[in-house]
């Protein structure tokens, strides 16, 4: 099972895609609504409403029998806290958290964390296609 911490439009998307292909997906997120806005009427996955650094909250989600975590909430300061919960409360090796500060990027690399940062990643995304454009 996978567990993925924020049902925006990320989150939902990346949960609906695994889902679609077979996999056992359970989504987190502190706001109900969320999950009415950004999934399918059918979606086939498990919905978790709750705080998402309540330890309680993270294991009715099922965060000890998950293989991997992935942390897209839309607050940062969350996905930090909820990643360091995962580690070292809970023992999750296969972390992926959303950090959107450039400058703790590096951080959280360094403490072993797989990182998605959708600004750098498209900042890197737009000046390669720039150059190759030579548009610079």
């Amino acid at each position: 099972m996978i567990l993925i911490v924020g049902c925006g439009r990320l989150g939902a998307s990346f949960a609906q895609r695994l889902v679609e292909q077979g996999g056992e997906v359970t989504i987190l997120d502190y706001d109900r609504q969320n999950f009415i806005n950004h999934l399918p009427r059918d979606f086939k996955g498990r919905t978790v409403t709750g705080m998402e650094i309540d330890t309680d909250v993270l294991r009715r989600a099922g965060i000890e029998e998950a293989r991997a975590v992935v942390i897209v909430s839309r607050d940062e300061s969350t996905n930090m806290m909820v990643a360091d919960v995962a580690r070292n409360v809970f023992g999750i090796e296969n972390i992926i958290v959303r950090i959107d500060q450039p400058q703790l990027l590096e951080l959280y690399r360094s403490l072993g964390f797989e990182v998605l940062s959708p600004i750098s990643e498209a900042t890197d995304l737009l000046e390669r296609r720039l150059t190759v454009t030579g548009g610079t």
